[in-house]
């Protein structure tokens, strides 16, 4: 399905939908896929993104909530980087890199870890009390 396919699926559901249309013209497809990334759903309420940044130290990398995004940027310092001949072959990305997710309403970010070349962070989708349904008694 290309780019104009789905835009003209959203426009087929913006004039069904009232209100919705910002939210719709809001998606955007990432440019690339660099790192890739896992979402798991580890309970009801809690999620794990994990992002594969082989090469990266925990120095090089920066996690950050703007706005209801969720930023992970990747800083390589291109000067650091070993001279081609030193390398057979080399298929390990090195570039810097900046993803964003949308974050959905009430999620926060937990916690975030490195290990074993994998960037995990944790959601919690934390609805408070005046936000969740409430049963009405008909009398």
């Amino acid at each position: 399905m290309s780019k104009s396919d789905i835009s003209s699926l959203f426009d087929r559901l913006e004039s069904h939908f009232v209100g919705f249309g910002p939210a719709f013209r809001e998606f955007q497809f990432p440019s690339n896929n660099y790192p890739p990334h896992n979402i798991i759903q580890s309970e009801d309420n809690q999620f794990i993104l994990e992002l594969a940044v082989a090469g990266f130290k925990k120095h090089e990398i920066t996690v950050k909530e703007l706005q209801g995004e969720l930023i992970v940027i990747g800083t390589k310092d291109e000067s650091q980087k070993d001279a081609p001949e030193h390398y057979q072959f080399r298929g390990i990305g090195r570039r810097s890199f900046e993803k964003t997710f949308k974050m959905a309403e009430f999620v926060e970010i937990v916690d975030a870890k490195l290990e074993d070349g994998i960037l995990s962070i944790t959601l919690m989708k934390n609805i408070p009390q005046k936000a969740q349904h409430k049963l009405i008694a008909i009398k």
